[in-house]
Formats: C-alpha cells, sequence, structure tokens
C-alpha cells in the first residue's frame, strides 16, 4: 500500500497560488506605469517628479525580488516527495534475506527488539522511500524476513538501504540501550547498504544488547583552575553489531560508551553512580581538563555479577 506525501497531493492548489501572486504582482507593476490623469493646472515639475520616480523604482524593485523569493519557495515545496510502504507484501521467489540475532551476556537472546528497512533515494528536488522491512525478534532473540528488491534498486543506484534498530520495548533497568549511550542522547546502532548486487543476497547481523550494572566511582578535590576546566567520567563496554575483534576490549562487539557530559564533578568531592556492561571487560575513562590543558586515562575492568566495585581518582 503506497501513501504519498500530502504537500505531493496539493501541487493544484499551489499552482492557483503561483497564479494569484503573478496576477497581484502584475497588477502591482501595471498600477507603476499607469499614467495619471492631467491636473487643471500645471504641477511643480522639478524635485517632486524626480523623488516620485525614484521612489517608484525603488518599490518596483523590491517586489521584483519579492516576487522572485515566492517563485522560488512554490517550486521547491511542489518538489515531489513519495513514502511507500510494502512490509505487508509477501515475498515468494527472487527474495533478499534480512536476518540476525540479539543477544546479551552468556549468550542469552533478547526478545522484543524492532528492525527496519527501507530503501532511500533522493536528490536536491525530489525524496523516494519503500519500506521493506518491519520486525522484531522473537523469544529466542531471532529475527527473519524476506523482502524483494525492484530492479531499479539493484546495483549502484544511487540510492542505498538503511537498517533501523530500536530498542525501545526492552527494560532500560535491565539493559543497557541505546538512548544511555554517550549521556542521555540517542546513537543509532542501525547500518546502511549502499549497494545489493544479486537478489539471493542474505544479511545477517547479530548484535549485542549488555546487561546493566553499576559501579561507584569518587571524583575527589575537584579545584578548576580555569572557569572550563572539568573532571569526568566515562564508561565503555561492548556493545552494537558484532565485528569479530574488538582489540580495545577482547571483545567480538563494537564499542558503545556513556557519560559523556553527564558523569562530572561539581562540588570538591564527588560520589557517582555510573552503569556499565555486567559480565564484560569494560573501560572506565577519566578525563580531566586542568588549567587548560587535556588528559585521560583507561582503566581496563571486568565487571563480575552482584559486583560492589568503587573506585576512587583525584583531579
Amino acid at each position: 500500500m503506497a501513501s504519498y506525501n500530502r504537500g505531493f497531493a496539493i501541487v493544484g492548489v499551489q499552482y492557483i497560488l503561483l497564479a494569484f501572486v503573478l496576477n497581484q504582482s502584475l497588477g502591482i507593476f501595471m498600477n507603476f506605469g499607469a499614467k495619471t490623469p492631467h491636473h487643471r493646472k500645471a504641477p511643480n515639475r522639478c524635485a517632486i517628479f524626480s523623488s516620485d520616480r525614484k521612489t517608484k523604482e525603488k518599490l518596483k524593485n523590491i517586489k521584483m525580488k519579492n516576487l522572485f523569493k515566492i517563485l522560488v519557495l512554490l517550486f521547491i515545496t511542489a518538489s515531489c516527495s513519495k513514502n511507500e510502504d510494502d512490509t505487508n507484501n509477501e515475498c515468494t521467489s527472487s527474495c533478499t534475506t534480512l536476518s540476525g540475532k540479539f543477544v546479551t551476556m552468556n549468550n542469552e537472546p533478547v526478545p522484543n527488539v524492532k528492525v527496519s528497512m527501507k530503501y532511500i533515494k533522493s536528490n536536491e528536488l525530489a525524496f523516494y522511500s519503500r519500506k521493506l522491512v518491519d520486525t522484531k525478534s522473537d523469544q529466542n532473540g531471532n529475527f527473519n524476513r524476506n523482502f524483494f528488491i525492484k530492479d531499479n534498486e539493484i546495483g549502484n543506484t544511487g540510492g542505498y538501504f538503511d537498517i533501523e534498530i530500536d530498542d525501545s520495548n526492552i527494560d532500560v533497568n535491565k539493559y543497557i540501550r541505546t538512548n544511555n549511550l554517550i549521556g542521555n542522547t540517542t546513537t543509532d546502532i542501525g547500518f546502511a547498504i549502499f549497494s545489493i548486487i544479486n537478489r539471493d543476497t542474505i544479511i545477517d547481523k547479530t548484535f549485542y544488547i549488555p546487561k546493566k550494572a553499576y559501579i561507584k566511582v569518587n571524583l575527589n578535590n575537584f579545584a578548576p583552575l580555569q572557569s572550563d576546566d572539568y573532571f569526568e567520567v566515562q564508561t565503555l563496554y561492548p556493545f552494537g553489531p558484532k565485528i569479530g575483534v574488538n582489540t580495545f576490549l577482547n571483545s567480538e562487539y563494537s564499542t558503545g560508551f556513556s557519560g559523556y557530559g553527564n558523569w562530572r564533578a561539581i562540588n570538591n568531592n564527588n560520589l557517582l553512580n555510573v552503569f556499565v556492561a555486567e559480565g564484560e571487560n569494560n573501560v572506565i575513562r577519566i578525563f580531566r581538563r586542568k588549567n587548560g590543558v587535556n588528559t585521560s586515562e583507561d582503566i581496563p575492568i571486568f565487571i563480575p555479577q552482584n559486583n560492589t566495585i568503587e573506585l576512587t581518582y583525584d583531579f
């Protein structure tokens, strides 16, 4: 079932508006060019005539500039935007497959994570989007969906396939979700594929969503020498797509990190509860900006279940 952008559906109204603007503008210009009736008595023909003429020329130039801006705006808003949704169409032959799994500590499955995929192509005047996949992981953490790629979407078409991951349905108290990465902003763990050559391609991805645990971190003796000095802790842990080898964390998954700009010293001595990935190798990163000089320190640490870890660092 296809649905179109509302702006595209009322192009006719835009052209009516354009005609109205043109008529109004032409009327204004005609008024500038119309002659005034003769006076019985000759007017003062010196400075008044010169001033009126300059004023009219200025007004005419302003109207022309405004008309040009209106025409450009109408041309842009009349450009094409089209969005299609083919997620209800079952692919029975020549199918491409998007599949994968969401896991957490000890390779346990993570159900109910949403996965969607679109084909997108755009330029300065048009935008086209076709939704191909809309599914979620099952009780075993698996997802699998077949879809059909059109002829004009195969190969190097100038478009791309956008895969989005939505973990908003899982328990934020149990797992480190994407909205916990880099402070409280959302970091997308989806990805893009810029070319699919063959229809029988299988796109298979495994994602890691860590279980959430907390440790205590003391940031002590914070005495800024300049107004922009700071003392901060961040945590880094396995998160996101399986990449093979992550030597930084000794993991097979990518790296997520949290705390950017949020876990900072405010007073002289500060006790912070920061979250980390349970049952995994983490890195505690301490940032200091002291008298305008930036330094950082990385402390590798394994976080066991039911940890009672408390760390202390001085400014």
